[in-house]
């Protein structure tokens, strides 16, 4: 799918729809230590100086299908994810950013009594070098064309505050090739502990681990991230997260996609859904 249709998609759908959900209402929560997800918030790694600034977010636009069973809906993810470094005196120069767009069916079903949720994600990703890796105008490193498009699809289970997912990226079409084209996707949440007050939850800690096997050129690269997230509310799923994460293998950011990333990072998060 070129880039000119998905973008006329998610036009057409924005101007079609009947019902736009509450952003507090996403049908299918995003998965807590997948980097590739919708966030507003900042993260600073500590072993490289750098800062992670996340703004975006998932909307659902339209409610396909309801009933006793199943519910589906369609919606939309807009979000960047940028890397700055840091130099002190609130100084931080943009170094590259990656811009990930797309559409989305999510869908809440049961099976054998199980509550389980899906997500199928069609989308581009394009990441650019920024003057923040520039000297005198000379980059550090030669800028190229990385952009992606692929399918997402993911399944998890809620059972009683656990939740594990599997899923997988296929990338259909992709800038540079040797990309790897099936990315597989494991990963786990548990819901800690919830301390509450009178009259509603104060404090939910989560801890989240997400595993991939990305890479290129045909070899695989494991992919380990982890998140502890303390949660406060402020209504429903709305509030702030203080956030520690730790992340190992190839860089989540397209133009460094054969650098290898090890790092501890702490910061904060707005959840809105």
């Amino acid at each position: 799918m070129k880039m000119k249709y998905l973008l006329l998609l998610i036009t057409i759908s924005l101007i079609t729809s009947q019902s736009i959900f509450p952003q507090n209402k996403l049908l299918f929560t995003p998965l807590s230590a997948n980097v590739f997800e919708p966030r507003v918030g900042a993260l600073y790694q500590f072993q490289d100086k750098k800062l992670r600034l996340d703004i975006g977010t998932s909307v659902d636009l339209i409610e396909l299908l309801k009933n006793e069973d199943t519910e589906i809906r369609f919606g939309t993810d807009f979000f960047t994810f940028t890397r700055l470094r840091s130099e002190g005196r609130m100084k931080f120069p943009v170094e590259t950013s990656d811009y990930f767009f797309g559409v989305n069916f999510s869908n809440k079903f049961k099976y054998q009594g199980l509550d389980l949720s899906s997500r199928l994600r069609i989308a581009h990703i394009s990441s650019h070098l920024v003057d923040g890796l520039s000297n005198d105008g000379n980059f550090d490193r030669l800028p190229f064309v990385y952009s992606r498009e692929f399918v997402d699809y993911v399944v998890a289970a809620d059972i009683n505050g656990f939740r594990p997912y599997a899923g997988f990226d296929f990338v259909f079409s992709t800038k540079p090739k040797d990309v790897n084209k099936v990315i597989p996707q494991l990963g786990i949440e548990f819901q800690l502990k919830t301390l509450k007050t009178a009259t509603r939850d104060f404090l939910e800690i989560r801890l989240a681990y997400d595993f991939k096997l990305t890479g290129y050129e045909q070899t695989y690269l494991p992919v380990h991230s982890v998140e502890l997230n303390f949660f406060f509310p402020t209504s429903e799923n709305i509030g702030i997260a203080l956030n520690l994460n730790g992340y190992t293998g190839p860089s989540m950011h397209g133009m460094f996609y054969k650098d290898k990333d090890r790092y501890i990072s702490t910061g904060f998060q707005i959840i809105f859904y």
